[in-house]
């Protein structure tokens, strides 16, 4: 077994999310169809909620893409983030939220942008995901003690 120091965790296209996303656009193009705007108004609408469909869909549901985060290697309390396509990305972790259903990690690259990663159950193993949790609670309560 790992140590909690290490951490590799290989993540996968969650199903739940890629539900749940797609609901919610469905859901949000009903309503513009529904609601009482000129036409024209709802046309641009529901162009945007289309393209959003898509980005988020390019993003979440494909494996090989760069929007997709492949692979979290945490070595020497430094984030190594692997993308679908294989590109590989230095950052720190800036936030993170820890809950038994969703893990939410923020990082901040090293060449200065930001990248949000959210973990469902069926975004990686369970053990994977028990150990992350853990480790961000145990993280946050180290690195509060040390601030004044």
């Amino acid at each position: 077994m790992h140590g909690l120091a290490t951490l590799n965790i290989e993540t996968r296209l969650s199903r739940i999310l890629l539900v749940c996303g797609g609901a919610v656009h469905l859901l949000a193009g009903i309503a513009v169809v529904v609601c009482s705007l000129p036409p024209w108004t709802k046309a641009g609408l529901i162009v945007g909620v289309a393209l959003a469909l898509s980005r988020f869909g390019w993003q979440y549901g494909y494996r090989w893409g760069r929007g997709f985060i492949a692979r979290l290697e945490l070595l020497d309390g430094v984030w190594r983030l692997e993308t679908g396509d294989g590109s590989l990305y230095r950052a720190r972790l800036t936030g993170g939220y820890a809950h038994p259903g969703i893990v939410i990690l923020n990082f901040r690259l090293q060449g200065g942008g930001r990248r949000s990663l959210a973990l469902l159950r069926d975004a990686t193993e369970v053990e994977m995901l028990r150990r992350l949790r853990v480790w961000l609670r145990t993280q946050r309560n180290e690195e509060g003690a040390d601030r004044p």
